[in-house]
């Protein structure tokens, strides 16, 4: 073979390896990566944190207090780890998806001008940046995950939990009520009111009433995981059943059910402490509804 032949084909295999490497790197690494351990693929993506594989029980016993009946312990397990992202998407992140074009920003901002009855809204901007995004529907949620796969170049890695993970995240290993115990300790969220009923409150390390806090002004759990209990509700990836009968062992979201409406979880800075609970499963809202300036959502990934 002549020389400059020999060459030719060094070079282009040498740029070929190079890009197998930059598309493949993000694959290895994630699967590489142990519990604990945190990714971020760009500059406005959500930081991730590997979740370990393991087996929990979900729901609440029949002791616990303010329990509900579709709240049934059962044991998921979950064979692979996966990666969460340690705080709800904020206003920064879902921000970029909307300068990108692939996100509904003006949809958003219309719908929070006006009471779910078409009323004008009391002001409720409390501020932007690292506070955590709200107003979006669940099919705003679904359209920030396409622009996260489509901006790190995965291949449907990016989903919304399932109602598993997120409950599985929540505990990080714990079975009270509250990750911490099984009382509301304001030093570790933005929580509402301690008796029945909606309304802010400040005590402890709370200082934030009727408001949405910066993401991760408390302590992350066990897992490494921040703000999963108070400030805002979350949607999840399940379509709406009334109970866990159906519920998928494991881990994954259930597809079955009114998927017309949508499960959300965690409380608000609003909530009292019965919606507070770990294996409090909120009431479904319908996919399509936008404008809650208390729902937002956060990501999970596949490794």
């Amino acid at each position: 073979m002549k020389p400059k032949y020999y060459k030719l084909i060094i070079s282009i295999s040498g740029q070929l390896l190079a890009l197998f490497c930059v598309l493949t790197a993000g694959t290895l690494q994630a699967a590489d990566m142990q519990p604990g351990e945190t990714l971020q693929e760009c500059r406005n993506c959500p930081e991730m944190i590997v979740i370990p594989a393991g087996s929990f029980m979900m729901g609440s016993p029949e002791t616990e207090a303010d329990r509900r009946d579709n709240e049934l312990l059962h044991e998921v397990t979950f064979a692979e780890p996966f990666a969460i992202a340690t705080t709800p998407v904020t206003w920064d992140m879902w921000e970029a998806c909307v300068r990108d074009s692939r996100c509904d920003g003006m949809g958003v901002e219309s719908a929070l001008l006006v009471q779910l009855d078409g009323s004008e809204k009391p002001d409720w901007d409390w501020g932007r940046g690292t506070r955590p995004v709200v107003g979006v529907s669940w099919y705003d949620a679904q359209q920030f995950v396409g622009w996260l796969n489509w901006k790190t170049g995965e291949d449907d890695a990016y989903r919304l939990p399932s109602e598993s993970q997120w409950e599985y995240a929540a505990r990080a290993g714990t079975s009270t009520t509250f990750p911490w115990g099984n009382a509301l300790d304001y030093d570790f969220g933005n929580f509402g009111l301690r008796e029945y009923g909606l309304g802010g409150m400040a005590e402890g390390d709370d200082v934030w009433v009727n408001e949405t806090s910066p993401v991760k002004s408390f302590p992350p759990n066990a897992f490494g995981v921040y703000d999963m209990h108070g400030n805002i509700f979350e949607w999840v990836e399940d379509c709406y059943e009334a109970d866990f009968a159906n519920a998928p062992r494991d881990g994954s979201a259930n597809k079955n059910g009114n998927c017309a409406n949508r499960v959300f979880r965690s409380g608000t800075y609003l909530s009292n402490p019965y919606m507070q609970r770990s294996a409090r499963r909120g009431a479904p809202y319908p996919a399509t509804q936008r404008g809650r300036n208390y729902l937002g959502f956060r990501v999970t990934k596949s490794l």
